[in-house]
């Protein structure tokens, strides 16, 4: 059978939903790939009596321990604790550790509170993963048949010791099984339709049990389509999903926008660099929201030339020039200031496209005709000016981030 592994993350912060988990979606999404199925993602508040127990009963139930947090400097970092409980021994100093630890704080010319020596204290009878980038080590060390390993909370630091030491190791565990099993994603970005709609395209093809799987999930309004192979290598899965990947295409069309980790700023800049051609934007609603986006993606200065934030209606006359007349007679927020705000970019910017938004995020704001939600978005090219009206759905935030997908897409699909 294939290597069974359960991962614990550990934080007060985690149980309070002060900090989202993103270790353990990454750590079953890696883990997967080398042949290691997770069974049990595990959520725990700093003590050491749960931390203690949680150990013994895993190191009884599967292979492979991976614990997330616990391990910095203060009160509440009780995981080194719990796991010398289990091991039935004394924290030592790991000398190194501290040296390392203290000559670290050197070059940052800061001095090192005494509670940081805590950091180098580990469980006799484990091994230490170096940490170069943080002062929390990393340790190892068998709790009966299970191989454990204990990182740091802090994601950076954890994906690299998991990528230099802990996925090696198990790595190595996991081609010593029999039936040695990888599971290989590939994802599918759409935008466009809904959900419901998206499902009903592609039909039977995201039956459940079928090998590979199609799963869906929804986040500002992408819809995210994982085909999972799973198989003996990496090689067959990935022959797998080639065939389901193209029939996904094929039947969903320009709904798919990219894949794996684009996201529709990447896959805009990515066109415009290509042709050469350059952007600005005029936005009222969403308050620079669109602009953040396209300057998220590194290299975007040779395509995003700039934007204007015109929130007030004095901004849009002073700044970009609208017509005032046109403010007063069909308001802010409609087709014609959408309109104006998108030609008037592209003219001062001297752009060879150029994107507006104008809306009504709420929570106030709306009326009858001009419900919370209504955005009109408008695009101008040397061919002239589109502008859409939207409706869009949720909260002020949902509103906003919409907005600015729908403004994306409507450029992507003028462009291809």
């Amino acid at each position: 059978m294939a290597l069974q592994a359960a991962i614990i993350s550990i934080g007060d912060e985690l149980i309070l939903g002060q900090t989202v988990d993103t270790n353990s979606a990454w750590l079953s999404e890696q883990l997967a790939q080398i042949g290691i199925g997770v069974s049990q993602h595990i959520t725990l508040a700093d003590s050491q009596s749960d931390i203690a127990e949680h150990l013994s009963r895993l190191a009884k139930t599967v292979d492979v321990i991976i614990a997330t947090g616990g391990l910095g400097p203060t009160d509440d970092d009780l995981t080194r604790h719990a796991l010398a409980e289990v091991l039935g021994t004394e924290l030592e100093l790991h000398q190194m550790t501290l040296d390392k630890m203290t000559d670290m704080f050197a070059r940052f010319k800061r001095p090192m509170a005494q509670r940081n020596r805590i950091q180098a204290m580990i469980p006799k009878g484990c091994a230490v993963i170096d940490n170069p980038i943080g002062t929390a080590c990393g340790m190892m060390v068998e709790i009966g048949a299970a191989h454990a390993f204990f990182l740091p909370g802090v994601p950076s630091e954890m994906r690299m010791l998991c990528t230099e030491t802990v996925f090696p190791l198990v790595t190595k565990l996991a081609e010593k099984t029999r039936d040695k099993q990888v599971i290989v994603s590939r994802t599918l970005c759409c935008f466009g339709q809904g959900e419901s709609t998206v499902a009903e395209m592609l039909g039977d093809m995201m039956t459940r049990h079928r090998n590979p799987v199609v799963n869906s999930t929804v986040a500002r309004g992408i819809i995210s389509l994982r085909i999972n192979a799973t198989a003996a290598d990496r090689e067959t899965a990935q022959k797998m999903i080639a065939p389901v990947e193209a029939e996904l295409r094929q039947r969903l069309g320009d709904i798919v926008f990219g894949s794996d980790d684009d996201t529709l700023a990447s896959v805009v800049v990515k066109r415009l660099m290509e042709r050469r051609a350059t952007l600005a934007t005029a936005e009222s609603c969403t308050g620079g929201m669109l602009a953040g986006a396209l300057t998220d993606i590194p290299g975007v200065s040779s395509a995003f030339l700039g934007g204007w934030i015109t929130y007030s209606n004095d901004a849009k006359i002073s700044m970009l020039r609208v017509d005032s007349e046109l403010i007063d007679s069909d308001g802010a927020v409609s087709e014609s200031v959408a309109r104006q705000l998108a030609q008037k970019a592209r003219e001062y910017a001297q752009s060879d496209y150029a994107l507006s938004i104008t809306g009504i995020a709420g929570p106030s704001g709306g009326t009858a005709e001009k419900p919370i939600g209504l955005v009109f978005i408008g695009l101008a090219d040397g061919s002239g000016t589109l502008v859409s009206q939207n409706i869009l759905h949720g909260d002020r935030k949902m509103i906003r981030t919409r907005a600015v997908n729908t403004a994306l897409d409507m450029l992507r699909r003028r462009i291809s």
